[in-house]
């Protein structure tokens, strides 16, 4: 296959599998333009009858998927001696479980991490548990119908990789690079040692390669050092760790597109990584890949929008567990459901205003009642800042938007930690001062005060 033909085909099919299909999505292209006999080597799981049939009525570029994407902690095929190996009992669990959602209609891709920690009921068993044990115990076809029943979306596509199999694709691409405010690394004070092996001790941008990037991604005992050299655990340790992968797995997207395309070698490197490490339903082909992506073909990986599953820590017995925090996952959950993005079914918005400010927020209200947005909750707050902000979290800028147009260009739209999925606050401010926080920022607490690191990298040039 030759080069202009490979840069043409391979973002397309890039994006619209992403994340850990990634190396099928580029061996789909190379298969296809070069030999079919490739595809037999390609591991296949048989979930006819598990899986939710894709709308027989719904034409090419109309289509509405949800992939399943599983990166199983399976390390069989890792060297003995590799940090994750220690402690492990030749279990198999969902480490990381993702729907990839793909809109043909308006060539849009969204991603939703479901934290492995979710207590939910395992489908086909009398019993709770965490929803990583569901693969653990029935296989992909379990852990199907567990997110079916709990979540009511359809699954219609299953990838799965293993440990190797991720390492490989990083390993393909020689690595990718990753920002650190501080020195960081995994440790479990419990234990008194670290489950993955993972350590760094600079700051700035850092390249990864295989084995780190893996330690890295699965660190659930991640802990960042103080300007005083003492090491702090962050709390949220599966959350924060979702928000970890989430990134990572961008830049794996962006170095995949970037290198994949423009060399041979890193080519095949992830063609064969793909080839022994990933296994497919038996009906995600790689002419259907090319086929959705063409759909995609102006896709910018920039607008893939990310999220986790809103969820509240908890306890069952001595377990730390996630319960899911339904309220907010309802209107996320509806995107996943097929509902466009445009729809204000697929945003939680809600009213905060200074109580000075009651008969503007009554009037904000019926606004957004009148733009189909329902059961806005209005709650009175002491908000000394000017003008009117609308609030969202990482990821949701365009449910603020949808929300923002319903009220009018006179509010402005600022990005904060905290807010879980889809949901959006209108805040309406005094006018007396700026609180501190409004805006959004951050202090980042023991991180260095240059902008650049050692190589001359800023976090906004790291991987690009």
């Amino acid at each position: 296959m030759n080069a202009t033909r490979r840069r043409g085909i391979l973002p397309r099919i890039v994006v619209v599998v992403n994340v850990f299909a990634i190396g099928i999505a580029v061996a789909a292209a190379y298969l296809i333009n070069s030999s079919y006999g490739r595809i037999e080597s390609i591991d296949r799981v048989a979930l006819a009858g598990t899986l939710t049939p894709v709308d027989a009525g719904a034409s090419s570029g109309e289509r509405v998927l949800n992939v399943l994407l599983v990166g199983s902690d399976s390390a069989a095929r890792l060297d003995a001696d590799d940090p994750i190996n220690e402690g492990r009992q030749g279990e198999r669990n969902g480490d990381v479980i993702i729907v990839a959602h793909i809109d043909e209609r308006n060539g849009t891709a969204a991603l939703l991490s479901i934290p492995r920690d979710l207590w939910v009921p395992i489908a086909g068993r009398d019993r709770e548990a965490k929803i990583n044990s569901a693969f653990a115990v029935g296989g992909p076809a379990m852990l199907i119908d567990t997110i079916e029943q709990n979540l009511e979306i359809p699954i219609h596509h299953y990838v799965n990789v293993d440990f190797s199999g991720f390492q490989g694709l990083v390993d393909a691409l020689g690595h990718v690079d990753v920002w650190f405010d501080r020195p960081a690394r995994d440790f479990n004070p419990s234990t008194g040692r670290s489950q993955t092996g993972f350590v760094m001790l600079e700051w700035g941008c850092q390249p990864l390669d295989g084995p780190n990037a893996l330690a890295y991604v699965r660190s659930r005992y991640y802990q960042t050092m103080d300007l005083d050299g003492t090491w702090v655990s962050e709390p949220a340790s599966d959350l924060n760790r979702i928000d970890r992968q989430q990134d990572f797995l961008r830049q794996l997207v962006a170095e995949a597109i970037s290198r994949g395309s423009r060399n041979p070698f890193v080519f095949d490197g992830l063609v064969d990584a793909a080839v022994e490490h990933v296994t497919l339903d038996q009906d995600l082909t790689p002419a259907l890949l090319l086929d959705l992506g063409e759909a995609f073909d102006d896709f910018d990986s920039e607008s893939l929008e990310a999220y986790s599953l809103p969820a509240e820590f908890g306890w069952v017995g001595s377990a730390s567990v996630l319960f899911a925090d339904w309220e907010n996952a309802e209107p996320l959950l509806a995107l996943f459901r097929g509902a466009e993005p445009t729809d204000p079914a697929t945003v939680r918005a809600e009213l905060a205003y200074d109580p000075i400010r009651a008969e503007d927020a009554e009037a904000i209200g019926e606004r957004l009642h009148e733009a189909g947005f329902a059961d806005v909750a209005a709650l009175p707050a002491p908000l000394g800042f000017p003008g009117i902000e609308v609030r969202h979290g990482p990821n949701a800028r365009p449910a603020a938007d949808l929300i923002s147009s319903a009220i009018g260009p006179q509010a402005r739209i600022v990005e904060v930690g905290g807010l879980p999925g889809r949901t959006v606050v209108v805040a309406l401010g005094s006018g007396v001062a700026e609180p501190a926080g409004a805006s959004g920022s951050t202090s980042s607490g023991g991180a260095p005060t240059s902008e650049f690191d050692a190589r001359g990298f800023s976090r906004a040039t790291c991987g690009r």
